[in-house]
């Protein structure tokens, strides 16, 4: 196999992954608030003890703030990097909430159980292309789910061609910066979403849910360029 000829512009297992959490805080509106918003959906539909599903565990703060809250939930968190996986493990056992958690360095794919009752997908599908990956990714976490299932949603998206993207764009460069960002600092996040993200619009998402079994999708947030919807594994 031939080496790459270039590093990945988000490469977790990096440097990129090392800084993430800042990166997330600085440049993510609502990224605290948005996995208290889950939780609060959440708890209107799951019962006591379920089974939850946390696709890209990233560095455990949603599976921390998730077993804070609500000690009795059983989580399965999967992340393909080994440095997040690890970030997590040790961010669960300092805040004293690692029983009942289970992280899997791996994809979602890689899963042998199923019938969760709940899933959350944050901040993860912008990174994969839109030539079957994003609907591959939706399938697993389909298979994952009992029927009626709720999976929430958490992402950057827009249609590049759309009226209002350059300037919802513009306005979160401009986020980046009050945020405390640097000018050089900037130049380098805007050249790896260039090269690293793939967009896809609202109805573009809608459509890849409802494709891979979900039902009943709606956004219930906006900022900016990202969103979060809610849906569930159809019966």
């Amino acid at each position: 196999m031939n080496a790459p000829t270039h590093a990945e512009p988000f490469d977790f297992d990096g440097a990129y992954g090392g800084d993430y959490e800042y990166i997330a805080r600085t440049v993510i509106p609502g990224y605290r608030s948005s996995f208290r918003q889950a939780l609060a959906l959440l708890r209107g539909r799951l019962g006591p003890r379920p089974r939850v599903l946390v696709v890209g565990a990233g560095t455990g703060i949603e599976m921390v703030t998730f077993k804070t809250a609500e000690p009795g939930w059983r989580l399965s968190g999967v992340d393909p990097s080994r440095q997040m996986i690890d970030i997590a493990e040790h961010r669960m056992r300092e805040a004293g909430v690692a029983d009942g958690v289970r992280l899997v360095h791996g994809h979602v794919s890689d899963l042998e159980e199923g019938d969760f009752d709940a899933a959350t997908c944050f901040n993860v599908m912008h990174f994969l292309p839109d030539d079957g990956a994003k609907q591959s990714l939706l399938r697993d976490i389909a298979r994952c789910l009992a029927p009626g299932a709720p999976f929430l949603l958490f992402e950057l998206h827009g249609d590049r061609e759309g009226p209002r993207f350059d300037e919802l764009f513009a306005a979160w460069s401009r986020y980046w910066e009050i945020q405390g960002m640097g000018e050089t600092e900037r130049a380098a996040f805007r050249a790896k979403i260039e090269e690293g993200i793939h967009w896809a619009s609202e109805a573009r998402l809608l459509e890849l849910l409802a494709g891979e079994g979900f039902e009943d999708a709606w956004r219930y947030y906006r900022a900016l360029l990202y969103g979060a919807w809610i849906s569930r594994r159809a019966r």
